[in-house]
């Protein structure tokens, strides 16, 4: 059985499909057709809803993709959606302020967008222009224009008060290891046991990619293990310099930390998906998927980062750069999930930098990814690592053109002489997103920016 809280009550459910999206339950079992459904991909935010966890402070809310959440994921949550707000023939601020704005004109993607709007006036008291349009990244409008949907988070958040909602009833729900299709088990001894007891399961963690092969390749999964709620997966840790991110760290938790400790890393991950997904996607979710175009790789190959994977049975510890095999293929085994990664911060003489090239800024995959750690002594390149992304089957690190370049001094690192170092030392494919040439290109005009402009990382 799975308990949440919802509209001021907790709603019990049991025998729920472990492949059944929220969305699905939203608009088939709940009749709740607030919620729609546009891509059932995580792209365009119609799905929107706001799911509350109790915390130290109260409930905290944030935004997810409806249409790629296990429904079961509602287990000790408060779900709020665009039907919830209003109270009788009163419209919640947020959405009077969508009337008085002309914010809405067909009206398909206002719920998601109110829903976005929501969640970022709960977390921020007087959201900038930027907080704004970062906040409905996620949400696309399909005939009213952002104009006046920001306008419209502007004027509600002018008087706008946070609602006391249901911290007493999400304390009433207790945790639970194990529900039918989607086990949730919260530790790794639980998960042990949990697997022991499953015959044939998949993993999933936040399910931004997997829930993909339900919503847009039909396939079915009848048991799911779910990581999300693993104690041992979840946290940062810094100790001598060095930092420890759990698999199960989402990209918002390590947004927050890398905004503070590790700028590169945070300006990358401000065009990772938008606010719903970087909510549910994990970090080990990302590296698990072994997507070639996975953008957190790359980084973590040039930062020379050890990935620690767990068994039932054993531990093992391996660089990340040696982890992928093949195309969607790593070295994990049968029962083994990832644990942590680990990774030495930059130092103040070191330079840091990470780009993106895709086709627009948010909510888009990689053509490249791009990752360089570098040193120079007297004008003279001492050290060099690279990650790449989107340019083979897997994730790279550019160990010969890397050796190339050592000891070069800054005169010689132009673009007329390293473009023809690069193309010597590189074979990109070439597919829809980009041919070779570009790619080759990119790599070569975004190195020599790094080696020539170079400043010391912001590291505190």
């Amino acid at each position: 059985m799975i308990e949440y809280v919802h509209r001021g009550e907790i709603v019990r459910e049991s025998d729920l499909p472990a492949d059944l999206t929220l969305l699905e339950y939203l608009r088939n079992e709940r009749r709740n057709t607030s919620v729609k459904e546009g891509c059932a991909s995580g792209d365009c935010g119609a799905c929107t809803v706001a799911l509350g966890l109790l915390g130290a402070e109260g409930v905290h809310y944030h935004s997810v993709n409806a249409c790629i959440c296990p429904a079961a994921e509602l287990h000790g949550r408060e779900l709020v959606t665009a039907a919830d707000l209003a109270t009788g023939t009163q419209l919640h601020p947020i959405q009077q302020a969508f009337v008085t704005q002309h914010a809405s004109q067909c009206g398909f993607c206002t719920p998601g967008f109110v829903i976005s709007a929501f969640v970022l006036l709960e977390n921020v008291t007087d959201p900038s222009q930027e907080q704004i349009a970062q906040a409905i990244a996620g949400n696309l409008c399909r005939c009213t224009g952002y104009g006046p949907i920001i306008a419209a988070v502007h004027t509600a958040a002018a008087t706008y008060t946070r609602d006391a909602r249901s911290a007493d009833l999400l304390s009433e729900i207790a945790p639970s290891d194990c529900r039918f299709g989607l086990s949730l088990p919260t530790s790794l001894q639980a998960l042990a046991e949990t697997i022991d007891q499953t015959p044939s399961f998949t993993l999933v963690a936040g399910g931004t990619d997997l829930m993909l092969e339900v919503t847009q390749n039909l396939k079915p999964k009848p048991q799911l293990i779910g990581l999300s709620r693993i104690a041992e997966l979840s946290g940062i840790r810094e100790e001598e310099g060095r930092v420890t991110l759990g698999a199960g760290v989402t990209y918002t938790q390590l947004l927050q930390w890398a905004t503070q400790r590790l700028s590169p890393l945070a300006n990358l991950l401000w065009h990772i998906g938008s606010d719903q997904i970087r909510n549910r996607g994990t970090l080990g979710g990302n590296l698990g998927s072994a997507s070639p175009i996975g953008d957190l790789a790359p980084v973590l190959i040039a930062l020379g980062a050890e990935i620690r994977l767990w068994s039932p049975a054993a531990e093992r510890t391996m660089l990340v750069r040696d982890f992928f095999t093949g195309y969607r293929q790593t070295v994990l085994k049968d029962r083994e999930i990832i644990r942590s990664v680990s990774f030495r911060l930059p130092q103040r003489d070191d330079i840091f930098t990470v780009d993106k090239v895709s086709k627009r800024r948010e909510d888009d995959i990689s053509t490249l990814c791009q990752a360089v750690l570098a040193k120079f002594e007297n004008d003279h390149l001492v050290s060099l690592s690279i990650g790449l992304g989107g340019m083979a089957a897997t994730p790279i690190q550019a160990e010969s053109l890397c050796q190339e370049l050592l000891n070069r001094h800054v005169a010689e690192l132009s673009f007329d002489r390293l473009a023809p170092l690069v193309r010597a030392h590189l074979k990109p494919m070439d597919d829809l997103r980009a041919s070779a040439e570009y790619r080759l290109h990119c790599c070569a005009a975004l190195l020599v920016q790094t080696l020539n402009f170079r400043e010391g990382v912001n590291v505190s």
